[in-house]
């Protein structure tokens, strides 16, 4: 397996991976330390180039917007996917975090208890409810129908239109922290949250018990892959727990720091890890193929929905293929 890099951006900003997402022909991304720019997937050529702010807490595509949340200045910006042209930007309380789209509403707020949380018009960015108090809130997730959110015992699945309840669960355990991925969906019905105490707790729509999956070895989120929930394992391996009875199918074992996600890759998966190291696994665990993105520091690897491969790197971004 060889792993030829296709394009590449410098980014000229200190610091770990850039804030990135990857859309169906471009990917947006915050580079020399104020500027958004938007690449073509294709070639890495820019598309638009404009200013921002400081690193973002969040960016989202919807449709053919972006919607971007800075540190500073104190807004929500809302950019013409196509053009960059600014579309609306509504002001924000300062330390403002959390940033999740669902149709046509923008929920943003909660984190660390500094803020309310607040329903914005994605049309506009006239703002449709505002919770009565600051709230702390791990990192929201639309799923469901709603907007999924919730600190210690309290899970809230809540409505985009007005904040109101959809649904609400009790956990058997507190939630993680609210810098922690929290939430790692499993269908469009099932939900597996990451507690404190490294233990999984499932639940679901209509299902008013939430069930503990088990505690396993300090971990971090990672996501939904090949029917497991994947578990980035205090940097030095994953661990893969089957979402129904919270059993590990397997686990791979590392010499080093592992960088999140682990992507699929027909039946297996892909991982990389921090000296540009990246391996094929198959559906067993094993180690199928080795190879590497030489000189380059790995912070992020990423695919988009149509097998497209991107890294995140010291300094750098880029795309890349892999062939046998």
């Amino acid at each position: 397996m060889i792993a030829t890099v296709l394009w590449e951006r410098e980014l000229h900003q200190r610091g770990g991976a850039s804030a990135f997402v990857v859309g169906p022909d471009c990917v947006v991304l915050h580079e020399r330390r104020t500027r958004l720019v938007c690449l073509e997937r294709a070639d890495g050529a820019v598309r638009w180039d404009v200013p921002l702010g400081s690193w973002p807490r969040g960016i989202v595509l919807a449709g053919d917007r972006v919607l971007v949340l800075p540190q500073a200045p104190n807004l929500l910006s809302c950019i013409d996917l196509r053009t960059g042209a600014s579309l609306w930007s509504a002001p924000t309380p300062r330390w403002t975090g959390n940033i999740a789209v669902h149709s046509e509403t923008v929920v943003v707020g909660g984190w660390r208890g500094y803020t309310p949380m607040s329903g914005l018009d994605l049309a506009d960015g006239g703002v449709r409810w505002t919770t009565p108090s600051p709230v702390t809130s791990v990192r929201t997730l639309a799923w469901a129908g709603g907007v999924l959110t919730g600190s210690g015992y309290e899970v809230v699945l809540l409505d985009p239109a007005d904040g109101s309840d959809l649904a609400r669960w009790r956990l058997p355990d507190p939630l993680a922290g609210p810098d922690a991925k929290a939430f790692v969906p499993v269908s469009t019905e099932r939900v597996v949250a990451v507690c404190e105490a490294s233990s999984l707790v499932t639940f679901g729509i209509g299902e008013d018990e939430p069930s503990r999956l088990g505690s396993y070895d300090p971990f971090g989120a990672v996501g939904h892959v090949h029917g497991s929930v994947w578990m980035l394992r205090s940097g030095r391996g994953f661990l893969a727990v089957d979402p129904a009875d919270g059993t590990s199918s397997w686990s791979v074992e590392a010499d080093r720091r592992m960088v999140a996600d682990p992507l699929p890759c027909a039946d297996g998966l892909l991982v990389g890890d921090a000296n540009g190291g990246i391996r094929r696994l198959g559906p067993d665990g094993r180690t199928v193929e080795r190879c590497s993105l030489p000189g380059r520091r790995l912070d992020t690897l990423a695919a988009a929905g149509d097998g497209g491969l991107f890294f995140a790197a010291k300094g750098t971004f880029g795309s890349f293929t892999l062939t046998p």
